[in-house]
């Protein structure tokens, strides 16, 4: 007889199928961004604001690099005003530049706020989904005694494993 025997699932614990996942998903995905992008003028941004923005087709030509998506938008932080330009630190995955462009090539710009209901949507999703895998990960009952016919060495074998590389 093998000591290791494999343990069923219990029947009240059916996986999910696997359409209902994609539709829960589906649903909480648009409620889980946690920054928004507002409109604004130039006048109205702060020092050091993260904005992304829409440029004129040459000038996005000359910043290519930093666009991000098919859409065309550049983000980066607002620096300063001078005269007839503006002064940002484009950034992207793999690089960032100080920049000055003209007033006239920027075509639409946008304001990114963090946004809290979103961020707290997020979060709550985050515990509840940690809390209902912990849920349906104990098995036991509570005040059963325990199974003498059980192979008690493989109940605590953690299912994975993280190493902290310390000291290496």
């Amino acid at each position: 007889m093998n000591s290791r025997t494999k343990r069923s699932r219990p029947a009240h614990l059916r996986p999910l199928p696997a359409r209902q996942v994609a539709a829960l998903l589906l649903l909480l995905l648009p409620g889980t961004g946690c920054n928004t992008y507002r409109q604004v003028g130039l006048a109205e941004l702060p020092a050091e604001q993260r904005v992304r923005m829409l440029l004129t087709p040459e000038e996005l030509g000359r910043h290519i690099m930093f666009s991000s998506g098919s859409q065309g938008f550049i983000s980066g932080r607002f620096v300063e005003l001078r005269g007839d330009s503006a002064v940002f630190v484009l950034t992207s995955s793999v690089a960032h530049s100080e920049v000055r462009l003209p007033l006239e090539s920027i075509v639409q710009l946008e304001r990114k706020d963090p946004n809290l209901g979103r961020s707290f949507l997020l979060s709550t999703v985050i515990v509840g989904g940690v809390a209902t895998l912990a849920y349906l990960g104990f098995e036991g009952e509570q005040n059963a005694p325990p199974n003498i016919d059980d192979d008690l060495t493989d109940q605590f074998a953690p299912g994975f494993r993280i190493v902290i590389p310390l000291g290496r």
